[in-house]
């Protein structure tokens, strides 16, 4: 029987991760599945390993205000997903296996993140591709059970699967010296917009792919305020009251 490397796999590699097993790993864990592995098992929608089914959802969650938005978690790769993707902020999501609606989310107040279990909803667009494939389900009442159900695996309906889970990826917040990181990056660009040419001491620092723990120099830009609002789909200035 043929063999298939599986470690160039996103699914292969998420499987080490929930094994514990670093992907850098790679002269001691060299691993090859026989086809005929009984743990293998390949779908109409893509190979599952060990019953693994997956979720796609935004863990950390920041909060303006009184404001808490409405993430949703992800089932297929729906139009969300590829708009995410297009605007390089697909990072934030991470990959979770529950299946009973509940999921941990670090909700972030002033850099400050609190662990919940949280409920999230399904997200609209994924039953909308669902459907278009002869799959009804109802929005109100979702249930990820019956989902897994009567669809056997998952993993094959996403293109690109993050590389962290919800136990793995590093908590989205400020490193501790980020103000100094900032002024130094607004003092490299003269204090000048990269978006518009505006030159003000108020410019802001900007992470591209919004996560606040990389402040790598090619994730980061200096923009007025206006720019940086419009980079944002919340509202990173809100009001005081």
């Amino acid at each position: 029987m043929g063999k298939i490397d599986f470690l160039s796999c996103d699914e292969f590699k998420l499987i080490k991760k929930l094994m514990g097993i670093s992907d850098d790993d790679k002269t001691e864990f060299t691993i090859v599945i026989s086809a005929d592995d009984p743990n293998l098992k390949s779908t109409s929608t893509g190979f599952t390993y060990r019953g693994r089914r997956v979720i796609l959802y935004i863990r950390d969650q920041v909060q303006y205000g009184d404001k808490t938005s409405e993430y949703k978690f992800h089932l297929v790769d729906c139009t969300t997903l590829k708009i995410m993707r297009n605007q390089n902020r697909y990072g934030k999501y991470v990959v979770s296996t529950s299946t009973n609606g509940k999921f941990k989310v670090n909700r972030i107040i002033n850099n400050r993140p609190t662990e919940i279990e949280a409920e999230l909803h399904v997200c609209k667009n994924c039953l909308k591709q669902l459907r278009r494939r002869g799959y009804n389900f109802a929005y109100k009442n979702f249930s990820i059970e019956e989902f897994f159900r009567i669809m056997e695996d998952n993993s094959g309906n996403f293109h690109y699967l993050p590389t962290e889970t919800d136990s793995t990826a590093p908590t989205n917040v400020y490193p501790k010296d980020w103000d100094k990181i900032a002024r130094r990056f607004k003092e490299k660009h003269n204090y000048t917009c990269q978006e518009c040419g505006k030159k003000s001491p108020s410019v802001e620092v900007h992470h591209k792919n919004e996560l606040k723990w990389d402040c790598s120099e090619s994730n980061l830009e200096v923009l007025c305020r206006d720019c940086h609002q419009t980079k944002h789909s919340h509202n990173i200035h809100p009001e005081k009251s």
